[in-house]
């Protein structure tokens, strides 16, 4: 039997890699950083985010990194929290994340420092608290600053949705959805099929990925009713009704 997936479970690797990689793109997004990489003391590369406009000086600036990294660590174990390293074509600070790992922030062009390290430092608290796999509990978050809590709430909430598409119950309603996409197309068109939908879901107050195995009969049952026997009479409506219905309960029933 399979264990229900919550927002607070973090233990498969694929997804503590995306919550990593999806707080690096948060923060790229939210300062002048152009280039994030999430590593450890021993070099190892836990995560990163590349844009893929970055330039060539990505590749100095890494060469750089790869030299200096083990005599950064050091000085960070002994105590440094920050190091902050400008050269001619850039600036790279290395923030330790708790013990053995960096958050390592790339500007391959001139920036504004001031602005971008309180998000570099709430980036750095984020990191931490979903490497160590920290429980995402009223009680723990209350220990942070609030700009910190609201940004690990935000993660949270991006993850959740990451697990769901990956669910059984997910699969099982896309392939639902392509199926009755397909039976409206046949009777009303491939034009109508988007229109037709959107106002189903609208009136049962519901969409795609969130449906039951109670409303996708109702929501087939909605669009015959006010949609198609209006438009193409009792004689194709009828039919719809005695084929799509049972179907879809059958595919509801048999989905693995």
């Amino acid at each position: 039997m399979s264990v229900k997936k919550t927002k607070d479970d973090l233990e498969d690797v694929s997804l503590l890699k995306f919550a990593l990689v999806a707080q690096l793109k948060r923060t790229h997004q939210s300062s002048d950083v152009d280039v994030l990489l999430f590593a450890g003391a021993d070099g190892k590369i836990y995560a990163s985010y590349i844009p893929d406009s970055i330039g060539p000086k990505i590749f100095e600036l890494t060469n750089l990194i790869s030299h200096n990294l083990l005599h950064v660590s050091q000085q960070l174990a002994m105590g440094l929290r920050q190091s902050v390293i400008e050269y001619d074509f850039g600036t790279v600070i290395f923030s330790a994340v708790g013990r053995g790992a960096l958050l390592i922030s790339l500007f391959t062009g001139r920036a504004d420092l001031s602005e971008n390290m309180g998000k570099i430092e709430i980036a750095k608290h984020v990191m931490q608290h979903i490497f160590e796999q920290r429980p995402m509990t009223a009680e723990q978050l209350a220990t942070y600053p609030e700009e910190v809590a609201d940004e690990l709430r935000v993660l949270s909430k991006i993850v959740f949705n990451e697990m769901y598409t990956q669910s059984s119950e997910y699969k099982k309603n896309m392939e639902i959805l392509a199926d009755i996409k397909v039976k409206i197309t046949g009777v009303m068109g491939r034009g109508e099929v988007e229109q037709v939908l959107a106002m189903a879901f609208n009136e049962i107050a519901s969409s795609p990925k969130w449906m039951t195995e109670d409303l996708w009969p109702l929501l087939v049952e909605m669009i015959i009713r006010d949609q198609i026997r209006p438009l193409h009479g009792d004689y194709v409506a009828d039919i719809c009704e005695a084929e799509w219905i049972p179907d879809i309960k059958h595919k509801l029933e048999s989905f693995v």
